[in-house]
């Protein structure tokens, strides 16, 4: 899924007054970060067009603008989440198959992991000094508290990396030299199989979504 395309399901997702945005905006993203490869370049594309999507959108709501691009942030934060647990998943898989993975590209991913809420906050806070009016406040404060009291994503990612731990130390192959090719190999190999992982994710997180509309819906029975 391109960037114009998250811009526009999310713009759109926002406009639409009927819409459970928070819901939605989660579940446009983690399609958009299942469709390929889950790496830190598709993750600050993705984000950037989710927030530049919800911003548009937003400004079409007039007094409620400022709680639906919350709504939508919330969404991006718990899709975030799950990156982080699809991830995870990925370098447990990776340091059980250490015949293909040098510890080089798991370490690399690791650290990814670890500054995914980091990457988060940024988008926030560059996204809030280029807007105006209600977007920037809004924004501003989204990123405000994300550093001050945390994020889903950041609870995610320090439940993974105490998982990670005895997982990975000592699992991986030690290469003195790996090559460049070697290393985009493995790289596109582990994000492959991240974006894999979450992909499975984003269809259990939808059943959930879907069981869970179904008991609150009028007709519904205990």
């Amino acid at each position: 899924m391109n960037s114009e395309t998250i811009e526009q399901q999310v713009q759109t997702t926002l406009e639409d007054k009927t819409a459970d945005v928070r819901d939605a905006v989660r579940q446009i993203t983690l399609k958009a970060l299942s469709d390929g490869q889950l790496d830190t370049v598709a993750l600050r594309r993705v984000m950037d067009a989710v927030v530049k999507g919800a911003q548009h959108g937003a400004a079409n709501r007039g007094e409620h603008g400022r709680q639906a691009l919350s709504d939508a942030m919330k969404g991006l934060d718990e899709a975030l989440a799950a990156a982080a647990e699809a991830t995870q998943l990925a370098l447990q898989e990776a340091a059980g198959r250490s015949s293909e993975f040098s510890r080089h590209e798991i370490e690399r991913t690791l650290n990814d992991l670890r500054g995914l809420e980091s990457l988060f906050i940024e988008t926030l806070n560059d996204a809030a000094r280029s807007a105006t009016g209600f977007a920037e406040a809004t924004l501003r404060d989204l990123a405000g508290h994300a550093r001050n009291s945390g994020t889903a994503v950041g609870q995610r990612v320090t439940a993974a990396l105490a998982q990670l731990g005895d997982a990975i130390a000592g699992t991986a192959k030690t290469q003195l030299e790996t090559g460049t090719q070697t290393l985009r190999r493995e790289g596109a190999l582990l994000a492959s199989m991240a974006a894999g992982m979450l992909a499975g994710i984003a269809e259990r997180l939808q059943s959930t979504s879907r069981d869970e509309t179904g008991k609150n819906s009028p007709g519904s029975s205990d």
